[in-house]
């Protein structure tokens, strides 16, 4: 039986070659813009489907474990919900979604840019006392969370 390939959008985009049965959800579909890479999704052969909803539960409970919860887009979210839903490797180059899948356990194959070196946990720290924590402000003493664009924290 050939491996399960759940792929993000980029396995289209640079015309990634995956072995195996490939699977994609609907939020990849809308992703592609041109026509090229809308042609590589339907030459592909992959089918789209959505997660379950149990599954993307589990996969924002896992997103939020890891504090890649704050990166991860709902696409990015119903990708890894799809992978664990059904034991599949993820296709990807997003660096948080590969850091969530790993810390899953889930296999990962990278597109065009190499795989992450670590796994990590992310925590916030307010820029305020330097207490860890997790929301919109911090509860010790009050400092609001920076916002922060992309890359780890």
């Amino acid at each position: 039986m050939d491996a399960l390939i759940v792929a993000d959008s980029s396995a289209f985009i640079y015309g990634k070659a995956l072995e195996g049965e490939v699977v994609t959800v609907p939020g990849v579909e809308a992703e592609l813009k041109d026509i090229r890479s809308r042609m590589r999704l339907q030459i592909s052969g992959a089918r789209i489907e959505a997660p379950s909803s149990e599954a993307l539960e589990r996969a924002k409970a896992a997103a939020r474990k890891t504090g890649d919860a704050a990166v991860l887009s709902e696409v990015d979210l119903e990708l890894l919900a799809k992978a664990l839903e059904l034991s599949a490797k993820l296709a990807t180059d997003d660096y948080a979604l590969q850091n969530a899948a790993l810390n899953l356990g889930l296999e990962v194959e990278p597109v065009a840019l190499p795989r992450i070196r670590k796994i990590v946990l992310r925590t916030q720290r307010c820029i305020g006392c330097g207490r860890p924590f997790e929301g919109e402000e911090c509860p010790v003493c009050g400092t609001p969370a920076r916002e922060r664009k992309g890359g780890y924290r």
